[in-house]
């Protein structure tokens, strides 16, 4: 089936216990999620810890997955980095002949004023090989794209989106009153629970951490709101809700992994010094309850 709107796995970074590339489980991560027909990729994002891994990791899992993948499904990369520098430098290191888009927020640490943030972006666009997606997600960066903003820079050709992961439908609603999309200008949520309610209010898509676990499910919903299957969509949302709101009370990144061990193998470290789920807590415990769907 092909799909009106974009479906894209915020893909989770395997690692070894030494915090190295987990390359054996990267291959079957890969070859599980390439076979989920008409789902794209989106690496190094905040679910694949792109701004807690080395640049040389970093590095290496880019050419990993370009390597394994080639052209079987688009590929995204986040640029995470506080430094502006940093920044332009990763993305001039990127090869357009092997990804579609890159993903990058705010520079994190400093507050930015709205001129600063378009400035900023707008720069990054002028010499980027890659179209940029803007990542607003303020609960880790302090600072929140403004709609306003937001239309500015959809005007430019080497902007191609905006994937939201405040969890505000507020501010994603603003989004879509405001901006222009007569150019392409994609708007994608990045919240698993607002999945449907963003589709059915008129967004372009998703970039989903749920869907490394849950491929399935998340293509029928998807499917669901396409036939205006409503109530279906509901049932599906339902579902995803339930391990979402788990895996947040699990601690997030460490749950997503803790979950991927069972479907990919590998060891659920997350890059220390943040540590792994234990299997005899209550939280990985309230995990299993609700099993898992490939």
């Amino acid at each position: 089936m092909e799909f009106l709107h974009t479906v894209q796995v915020a893909m989770l970074t395997p690692l070894t216990n030494d915090g190295d590339l987990d390359n054996k489980t990267l291959d079957h991560q890969l070859e599980r999620l390439v076979g989920a027909e008409g789902m794209t990729l989106s690496i190094l994002g905040s679910t694949g810890e792109g701004a807690a891994l080395s640049p040389d990791l970093r590095g290496r899992l880019r050419q990993a997955v370009v390597d394994r993948v080639g052209k079987q499904v688009s590929l995204f990369t986040g640029v995470l980095n506080p430094v502006p520098q940093g920044v332009r430098d990763e993305l001039l290191s990127l090869n357009p002949n092997s990804f579609e888009g890159a993903l990058v927020p705010p520079p994190f640490y400093y507050p930015m004023t709205a001129s600063e943030l378009k400035t900023y972006f707008w720069s990054l666009a002028e010499v980027s090989p890659v179209p940029l997606m803007l990542y607003n997600i303020p609960p880790y960066t302090k600072i929140s794209l403004a709609p306003e903003v937001v239309a500015e820079l959809a005007r430019h050709p080497n902007i191609m989106g905006i994937k939201d992961s405040s969890r505000d439908f507020e501010y994603f609603l603003r989004l879509l009153h405001h901006v222009d999309r007569a150019n392409a200008f994609k708007i994608l949520t990045g919240t698993d629970t607002l999945l449907s309610g963003s589709l059915m209010a008129g967004g372009d898509g998703a970039v989903l951490a749920i869907a490394n676990i849950m491929p399935g499910p998340v293509k029928d919903l998807f499917k669901a709101i396409a036939s205006a299957d409503y109530p279906g969509a509901a049932l599906i949302q339902a579902r995803i809700n339930d391990l979402a709101y788990r895996v947040r009370q699990a601690g997030g990144i460490a749950a997503w992994k803790y979950l991927a061990k069972k479907v990919d193998g590998g060891t659920g470290f997350p890059i220390s010094p943040y540590s792994p789920l234990l299997a005899d807590s209550a939280f990985a415990q309230a995990l299993d309850e609700y099993g898992i769907f490939a």
